[in-house]
């Protein structure tokens, strides 16, 4: 064994046969918890081990040698109790350094790519002790791929659905405590598992409540001279894993209510096709992009328009795949409207109507439409940013008068937006286009495009962009905001979006170019803010456009 080892780490090819050896004997031999695994795939670019500072990242790094590899595995959650809804499988993927593989010091480094609550301020990631956790932990699989897959099912995922016993908690309610609030205050438990959170505590000096995130002895803990129930463990699956290592308990409840409240809205839908394992590509694509994807993707894509620099538009989604989509979406309204124990997740904080794909039973069909129709196009279309997608946000607006009319100029949390009109019939309602984040046209018109049922637009996140008020009529998109790890960890990412690389304007903004909500200079233009919410912070001041020719106050008011 240590031959191997050494032979493998000193030859890549040999580490690379190692690899595949080890996902194949996976693939023919899966454990009970592991549904897929695919063969090693060699990325165009490295993917940074550790999350760099925003003045220490760098452009991103050709992977020529194939130094680095990626292993995807689709896994299912083991769970000890029944639960009346099912459990989605997840998906991950792991980074291999094949100049040190196999070794059990240096692990593959696991990313989830289903959305999960607890990946949306991490990207994906997984904290650092996780992997230290790994390698003080007496499991140890038959390669290192197994030994972080397995550690990520039976570990860092929680083994209980049922939402009062996901943990036995150590106080009950009454009982005297300390919390950490900054500092250690003398509370009493008002409540446990409340919103979500272990415990509820009421703070007795400055008479408040607060939450506490985790049952955990430095967030809160027994006065001294009262006893708490130390034998309780924080998982009876294996007590000596670190509370940091696991999933957060709120995420974890979170998700179980996502999945259960998914699995209510689609259990009796007529539309089974769309709950299907397969995206009916000949039924629900264009048929120049279904012929596309067939022949391998290796030419250019000749649906496509560019309508301006980095703006494409192309006739995606069949009218059929359309009214499925926007029937399903109106069915689930209703049922909500109806039942209290259902709830429609909005997409954003910007939309006050329509729903998270995922929150009503498509999580299936957008992970397929993300790797097998989103992605190719991505990455023909953008080769840095969209090389790979490896996390998405998917979801439904709806514009109406009497409900959202439009939308304030912004940029996406996104690197890669696909954005597809459903329907029905409206009138206005366009998607102005603007600069990019940090440009000198940042706030300068660029494009009017006008939606039409089943074309795509596809732009960068970063596009500054707004909706027009609809007239008449309503509007129903279906937007799909794509991440890629690899492009967040570098420079051409974090410069702009941190100000480090932020160029002066070139002019005053153009008008239709100003955000209400997010512009510092909106009243020197446009006179007071009125109504909604406001957090101006572009653009920075070394980068603001200041000249002679600036209206007055007087200009203003008239």
């Amino acid at each position: 064994k240590t031959l191997t080892l050494s032979l493998a780490m000193s030859d890549p090819s040999n580490a690379m046969s190692s690899l595949e050896s080890d996902v194949n004997d996976l693939k023919q031999n899966p454990p009970p918890w592991l549904i897929n695994i695919e063969k090693p795939i060699k990325p165009k670019y490295k993917c940074p081990e550790t999350h760099p500072s925003p003045t220490d990242a760098k452009p991103v790094l050709e992977n020529t040698n194939g130094d680095e590899m990626r292993v995807r595995a689709t896994v299912r959650p083991l769970l000890r109790d029944a639960t009346d809804f099912k459990i989605p499988p997840i998906k991950v993927e792991l980074d291999v350094n094949i100049n040190s593989y196999p070794s059990e010091t240096s692990l593959p480094r696991l990313w989830i790519r289903s959305s999960l609550s607890a990946i949306e301020s991490t990207g994906g990631g997984i904290h650092p002790k996780f992997y230290d956790a790994i390698r003080n932990s007496s499991h140890k699989g038959n390669n290192p791929i197994e030994t972080v897959l397995w550690h990520f099912v039976h570990r860092y995922l929680r083994r209980s659905a049922d939402f009062e016993k996901v943990k036995r908690l150590r106080f009950q309610v009454g009982d005297e405590v300390l919390a950490n609030v900054g500092n250690w205050e003398h509370g009493t438990v008002v409540a446990i598992w409340d919103e979500g959170f272990p415990y509820r505590i009421h703070l007795h000096d400055i008479d408040q409540d607060v939450h506490a995130p985790c049952d955990m002895n430095d967030v809160i803990k027994a006065p001294p001279k009262i006893p708490s129930n130390l034998n309780n463990s924080l998982d009876d699956d294996d007590d000596s894993w670190p509370e940091e290592a696991k999933i957060s308990q709120a995420s974890w409840m979170e998700d179980m209510r996502n999945w259960k409240n998914a699995y209510e809205f689609s259990k009796n839908s007529p539309e089974k096709e769309l709950f299907d394992k397969i995206f009916q590509n000949n039924k629900w694509i264009n048929p120049k992009v279904n012929k596309w994807l067939c022949d391998g993707c290796c030419n250019t894509p000749d649906f496509v328009e560019e309508i301006s620099p980095n703006i494409f538009s192309f006739q995606l989604f069949t009218t059929d795949f359309c009214n499925a989509i926007i029937s399903e979406y109106e069915r689930c309204e209703t049922l909500a409207s109806q039942t209290k124990q259902l709830r429609i997740v909005r997409p954003n904080s910007m939309n006050n109507y329509g729903a998270i794909m995922k929150n009503i039973g498509f999580q299936s069909l957008i992970d397929i439409m993300q790797d097998e129709i989103l992605a190719p196009i991505a990455a023909a279309l953008f080769p840095i940013v969209g090389a790979e997608l490896t996390e998405q946000h998917c979801f439904l607006v709806r514009y109406a008068p009497g409900e959202d009319l439009g939308l304030d100029m912004h940029v996406d949390e996104s690197d890669i937006t696909f954005n597809v009109c459903l329907g029905k019939e409206f009138t206005g309602a366009g998607l102005q286009f603007c600069g990019m984040l940090g440009s000198p046209d940042h706030r300068h018109q660029s494009l009017r495009y006008k939606h039409s049922v089943g074309q795509c637009v596809v732009h960068l996140g970063a596009q500054r962009h707004g909706a027009d008020d609809i007239v008449t009529g309503e509007r129903i998109n279906l937007i799909s905001w794509n991440r890629n790890k690899v492009w967040r960890r570098s420079s051409g990412y974090m410069g702009p979006m941190y100000q480090l690389d932020y160029k002066r304007e070139a002019g005053p903004p153009d008008l239709v170019c100003l955000s209400k909500t997010h512009d510092v200079d909106w009243e020197t233009y446009c006179g007071p803010r009125e109504g909604g919410r406001s957090f101006p912070w572009c653009p920075p001041d070394f980068a603001r456009h200041v000249s002679d020719d600036m209206p007055t106050k007087e200009e203003i008011v008239k």
